[in-house]
């Protein structure tokens, strides 16, 4: 298996590029309004604009004056009425954990844990060096998409209010990805559920998983394949749910053992396949708001005399794309979550395709799973990007030499 990553280009170019946005280009504006309508693409416009611009300038203030109050990693230990350490053999990374919490609560959008004492459980958001960016977007989903405003869920209803109540359940735990996106959910939610088991095996309670009533099929597909029991699945209909006996995982943090286990579990029952015309992969975002390729065909000219096929991977099953991952080679693709499956892959090569923005997800995970990464700096077009063949063809056959 081939670990090398071969760096191109240089952080403080990575960074001028990532600052190039490209959210709101009207490319894109355009699609999203046909793919969701008016209100929705506004809705998202306004949690994105808080996320990215408006919510730390109002959420660390808050915070340090201890208006919104949080708990930590180092200090959940002591709000916990039991901690269970995760086996493993990692010896690099310190272990995975699940915590109990007497009579904790779940907003139910995304998955953030609260204190009887109201408190957020800064794990339920992400690992300690990403929780304050993530409660605060975490907190933006939940009071643009929630079923009730976050003052509520914070604070119980008002005096006279309509909105719904509040769930209640003995032993559960989240799996709601902080983003609906596939990456979010392979990456940073399904580990939790090897956590959970370790907990189960542990303590033996038998917890009952939280997961969204709307989820893409991904989720439910997962849940099957990992045979989770449907008995102990709720789907949260709720805004929020009261837990007796709240089971909070640590955040996964790319461990290649729980990938390690997520691939074992998912290619034991996925049957072999016979790929369309070769064994390497092109993930196409040709039905994504952004960065489609532009110039996909003639892409597809050049990939084509390496063995690749096209591949719309939304279309497809969970199983059937883990497989198609397993037996490539080489996968190429734009960024985006699509390329989430070389969690899948057996020493293969990812080649990331990039317009103006460029982000890092994908090169952290191929680290970490040992898989050799080679990014492709394109051109921008609005919100796509247009590949140069010539350079493409250069690449597949300069690691056809190797």
């Amino acid at each position: 298996m081939r670990t090398a990553i071969r760096a191109v280009g240089t952080d403080s170019v990575l960074a001028h590029r990532t600052m190039i946005s490209t959210e709101f280009a009207s490319r894109k504006l355009r699609r999203k309004f046909a793919a969701d309508g008016v209100r929705e693409s506004i809705v998202a416009a306004g949690d994105l604009l808080t996320r990215k611009r408006l919510g730390r300038p109002v959420f660390d203030p808050l915070v340090e004056h201890g208006v919104v109050r949080t708990v930590s990693r180092d200090t959940l230990e002591s709000v916990a009425s039991e901690t269970v350490t995760v086996p493993g053999d990692d010896e690099e990374q310190s272990p995975p954990f699940v915590a109990l919490i007497e009579n904790g609560r779940i907003l139910s959008e995304t998955g953030l844990v609260l204190t009887p004492q109201l408190e957020i459980v800064e794990e339920s958001a992400a690992a300690p060096d990403q929780a304050q960016q993530a409660m605060m977007a975490m907190l933006s989903r939940q009071l643009f998409y929630g079923d009730a405003p976050l003052r509520d869920l914070l604070s119980g209803p008002r005096p006279g209010s309509t909105r719904g109540a509040a769930g209640s359940l003995d032993i559960a735990a989240p799996l709601v990805p902080r983003y609906p996106n596939y990456y979010h959910w392979i990456v940073e939610t399904v580990p939790k559920i090897r956590y959970i088991r370790a907990f189960e095996e542990a303590t033996g309670e038998r917890v009952t998983l939280l997961v969204p009533p709307d989820a893409p099929p991904f989720v439910d597909e997962t849940l099957e394949l990992l045979e989770w029991p449907e008995s102990r699945i709720e789907y949260a209909t709720a805004p929020a749910y009261d837990v007796s006996r709240l089971v909070v995982p640590s955040f996964p943090e790319r461990r290649a053992e729980d990938f390690g286990w997520l691939r074992r579990a998912v290619l034991d029952s996925a049957p072999e396949t016979t790929p369309k015309s070769g064994d390497n992969v092109y993930v196409s975002r040709a039905n994504a708001v952004e960065r489609r390729v532009v110039n996909e065909d003639e892409v597809m000219d050049v990939l084509s005399r390496f063995g690749f096929s096209c591949y719309l991977l939304e279309e497809q099953s969970l199983e059937r794309n883990a497989r198609l991952f397993a037996d490539a080679d080489i996968v190429v693709g734009p960024h985006g979550a699509g390329l989430t499956d070389i969690v899948f892959a057996d020493g293969c090569t990812l080649v990331e395709l990039f317009g103006d923005k460029v982000k890092q997800p994908y090169r952290l995970l191929a680290a970490t799973l040992g898989v050799s990464y080679e990014p492709m700096y394109c051109r921008a077009e609005s919100a796509d990007i247009v590949v140069d063949t010539t350079t493409l063809e250069e690449t597949l056959r300069e690691m056809q030499s190797q």
